[in-house]
């Protein structure tokens, strides 16, 4: 289940304005384009959040919609190689929040499931005194 779909797309840009970054030719976006930049976009998204939550996620939240619809608009720009400014800041801001997630320093909420305990805390197997409680 992809996290955003083209109506999302849609509601963030103009239905021409995604023709023009989409479709070869015609005036509709292309749904196999928009699909192919969201399927990128939540491999990114489930990238990071593997590291704390099982993915894909069953259901996305309002937050991980966002990203993924922040993510796939600047791929589809980028496609074009007219990435705007705002495009370019929203994708690293969603970056940015990614990867404090991946550290542990935000949280998705409902992903589903418990996040994998911190390894940081667990129990050393190995160190230069010896292997642990072997």
């Amino acid at each position: 289940m992809a996290y955003s779909a083209l109506a999302d797309l849609l509601k963030m840009v103009p239905e021409d304005e995604l023709a023009q970054l989409t479709a070869e030719e015609g005036e509709l976006p292309d749904p196999q384009v928009v699909a192919e930049a969201i399927a990128r976009a939540d491999a990114e998204i489930d990238s990071y959040l593997a590291l704390r939550y099982p993915v894909p996620l069953t259901t996305a939240s309002k937050r991980v919609k966002s990203l993924s619809v922040d993510l796939a608009l600047y791929q589809l720009y980028s496609r074009r190689g007219l990435a705007p400014e705002v495009r370019r800041r929203r994708y690293e801001d969603a970056v940015a929040f990614l990867r404090q997630v991946a550290l542990g320093q935000a949280v998705i909420d409902g992903a589903g499931g418990d996040a994998p305990e911190d390894i940081a805390g667990a129990d050393r197997l190995f160190s230069r005194d010896g292997l642990g409680n072997w």
